[in-house]
């Protein structure tokens, strides 16, 4: 795939949240090759399980950093607008609003980064069930070349 440049600049851009996910999803980029034989088929197989394994982990950690976040934002958020309840409701917001940009950030930034996780993991269970099925046309294959 093609990197993204920004047309104004001509500089690379690149997505904290996808940078940050990859490095630890950490997929081996070996699952995605061809299998030759049906025991580089098992292998590619239980390779996948366990970089799927790994990804559900990794995917618990980003709801926990979600959550973090949101709770964070929300507390912040409500503490501002505490702050200046006698300035009345909608400037009190206005003010809460302002005073939590970083905090609204970080929590869509954890989104991101749990929405990218999501994504890959359905990409890996995908490339899983592909490779299932061409280790049963092989299997068949195999099988039925046995015994001619």
């Amino acid at each position: 795939m093609p990197d993204i440049v920004d047309g104004r600049t001509g500089e690379l851009r690149e997505s904290p949240a996808e940078v940050a996910v990859r490095e630890m999803l950490a997929i081996p980029s070996g699952i995605y090759g061809n299998p030759i034989s049906p025991e580089q088929m098992n292998q590619m197989i239980l390779d996948v399980d366990d970089v799927l394994e790994h990804i559900t982990k990794v995917i618990v950690v980003l709801y926990e950093d979600r959550n973090r976040a949101e709770e964070t934002y929300l507390g912040t958020f409500a503490d501002y607008m505490t702050m200046h309840e006698k300035s009345g409701s909608q400037m009190a917001r206005q003010y809460a609003h302002a005073k939590t940009r970083t905090e609204l950030h970080e929590l869509n930034l954890a989104k991101e980064k749990l929405r990218y996780a999501e994504e890959k993991q359905k990409a890996v269970q995908n490339r899983s069930f592909a490779l299932m099925n061409i280790g049963k046309r092989m299997g068949a294959m195999f099988g039925m070349g046995g015994g001619r």
